[in-house]
Parts: structure tokens; sequence; C-alpha cells
């Protein structure tokens, strides 16, 4: 078990927790309290996150089964919608037990290695212009087993396609970060040797930059999973005419916040940071952003604009995202370009807004 799998163990709303969001010293806390015994948590864990089982389905639980079914919940989650793009990413949309929908998106990479981009929200609170998730406001939170059930969903799919989910990324609809605990105890749970056993380098959590959180997280993975902050700016005028947390969170603290965040090995911070032509991708800008990451080890990831209904700007061309590109290269900022995938699907990054994929 991993040395950041903290015992927590937080009561859901309907008084039982859900059982797919409990750390495996959580799992042990509860499976005590109720007479079932912690020495059960191991077979407990790894009958639903290694091998998926229903809970009665677990080998040598036997009687247990019944007890630890009445003191949890175990809501249920299915894939209600799903559709490829013609460049193989496929959005899914996961229909949860109370009626709510979120969406996850299926990203094929080399070989049989897929990237599952999940939602940590039904909807978002922070309202970035750029993002359709933000046009939607929001309307909760998901649970960590709620987080956890796409990937069980997800990692399904993938194998019955004869492929292997390598990769997640909280990058899908809602700020994980806003909703931490939940995102830390899926996390945890993700890693767990004894269930989903993800690296965790193969695991990235994108913010738009909640900078007491991103504290955090630094404290409570020491960096050891990827860490994505979503800046899109290089000053803070633009960056707060686009993201409303930013009149919060200027640059100056996300940029102190960075630089204390570790970085174990040749780990780099990502930034984000999506091209918005004629609003931050002029040279005063790229100026200011390549001054900005001076001195912070970083990768600047370049993502085109996905345009939405209702949306205040265009799509950039692919010239425009690559002289972007070349200003960064001369200033010697180390960058990458994430080029659209599963964007006639409305899946690219941004464009998550439960709009029908019929």
């Amino acid at each position: 078990m991993h040395a950041d799998a903290l015992p927590v163990l937080e009561a859901a709303p309907e008084g039982r927790p859900n059982l797919l969001g409990l750390t495996r010293p959580a799992l042990a806390i509860l499976l005590d309290r109720i007479g079932v015994g912690r020495t059960h948590a191991l077979r407990v864990f790894r009958g639903l996150h290694a091998l998926r089982l229903p809970l009665d389905a677990i080998p040598d639980l036997g009687r247990h089964a019944a007890v630890i079914a009445a003191h949890t919940r175990r809501p249920p989650m299915r894939i209600a919608e799903a559709r490829q793009s013609p460049d193989g990413t496929e959005k899914l949309v996961f229909a949860l037990a109370d009626g709510a929908r979120v969406e996850g998106v299926l990203i094929p990479m080399k070989g049989d290695r897929v990237t599952l981009c999940v939602s940590s929200q039904v909807g978002c609170a922070m309202a970035c212009r750029f993002c359709a998730t933000g046009t939607m406001g929001l309307t909760r939170g998901l649970d960590a087993g709620e987080i956890v059930a796409q990937v069980h969903a997800a990692t399904a799919r993938v194998a019955a396609a004869g492929g292997r989910l390598r990769n997640i990324v909280f990058m899908g609809m809602g700020e994980p970060l806003h909703h931490y605990p939940a995102t830390r105890d899926a996390v945890r749970i993700l890693r767990d040797d004894g269930g989903p056993c993800f690296k965790a380098r193969h695991i990235t959590v994108s913010t738009v930059g909640v900078v007491p959180k991103m504290r955090q997280f630094a404290r409570d993975f020491g960096g050891r999973v990827q860490l994505a902050l979503s800046l899109h700016a290089g000053t803070d005028a633009t960056r707060e005419a686009i993201i409303p947390l930013a009149k919060r969170y200027g640059m100056e603290a996300l940029r102190r916040a960075c630089l204390d965040h570790p970085l174990p090995g040749s780990r780099k911070l990502m930034i984000e940071y999506v091209v918005l032509p004629g609003v931050n991708d002029g040279p005063d800008e790229i100026d200011a952003l390549a001054a900005w990451c001076r001195d912070l080890p970083c990768l600047v990831n370049l993502i085109p604009f996905n345009p939405f209904a209702g949306a205040p700007y265009r799509a950039p061309t692919a010239d425009e995202v690559l002289r972007v590109a070349t200003q960064l290269r001369a200033r010697k900022v180390p960058h990458s370009v994430r080029w659209p995938r599963g964007r006639s699907v409305a899946g690219a990054c941004g464009q998550l807004a439960l709009e029908s994929t019929g």
C-alpha cells in the first residue's frame, strides 16, 4: 500500500459511504467498526477494484458480504451513450444513480494503450470562458466512488476491444481541486497496488489554479502524481478576462505555488495554454509567459481552442498555433502542441457539456 494512502473515512450525505470510494485504510476502519474485521480489507478491496466484482461474488467473503452491503452503498453507473470520432477518440456519457450525467473521453495512444479523461463534478463552477462545461454551472461534485466507477466502466470497455487503459487524466467536467477530498481519495484508490494499481506518473490532475489546494495536493502526493496547471495567459489582465478565479489567485501566487511544488527526478509541471487568436497569442503575452516560466521546470502544452455553441472565440488555424510555438521556441520555453482529438463528437478539450451525440 502506498504511503500517501492515509486512513480517511468520510460519511456520505445518505449516511452510508460509497463502497467504491473508500481507500483501503478507510475500508479497514469500516470493516472493524461493523464487526467484519480489518483482516478482510485487502480481500474486499482487491475484489472491488482489481477484479471489479459485485460484493457477493468476492471469493471467501461469505456471510460478511451481506453485513458490508447493509452498511455501505454502491450506486450504479452505466455508460448511457458512446460515440467514436473518426480519429478513434470515443466520448462516453456516464449515467449516475440520481439521474445526473457526466462525460468522459477515451483517447487511443500508441499500440493498445488508451487514456481516459474523467470528470470530477456535474458541471463546473469556474466559468472559464473558453470551456463549454463552464457554461453549465455546478450541479454537484462526484464522490470518490463515482470517479472510480468511471474508470471501472472504461477499463471494461477498453479491455473488451483488446486495449489497455494506461493513463487517467482528471481533465473532464469539473475542477478537480474545487472538490478536493473526492479527487484525493479517487487518486489514492487508483494508485493502490491492491486494486487498480495505476502508476503515479500515469495519473494527471488538472486545475485552473486553486492555490491552497495545489499546495495540499503537493503535500499529499509529494509531486509523484502529475499536476497540470491551466494557465492560458502570460498576464493577470488577460487571465482575469478569461478565467474568473484569476481575480482571487493571480499569476504571482500561481508561480510561487509552482516553484514550491515538489518534482521528483526529472519531472516537470505541465502548463496548459489554450490558444485564443487575438487574445493570448501576441508577442507581449508570450513574452510575459516566458518570463513567468523562467527557472520553473515546466512544459507548456499548447491547446488549440475547440469551439462550442455560443463561445466568444474562434478556433485558431494550424499556422496560428505553430506561430505561438515558434515564439516559445525563440524564447527557449519547452513546449508541445496537443492537437484536437474527438472534436467531431464534441469530445475535445473544453467541449464537454452533455450535448447529445446522437
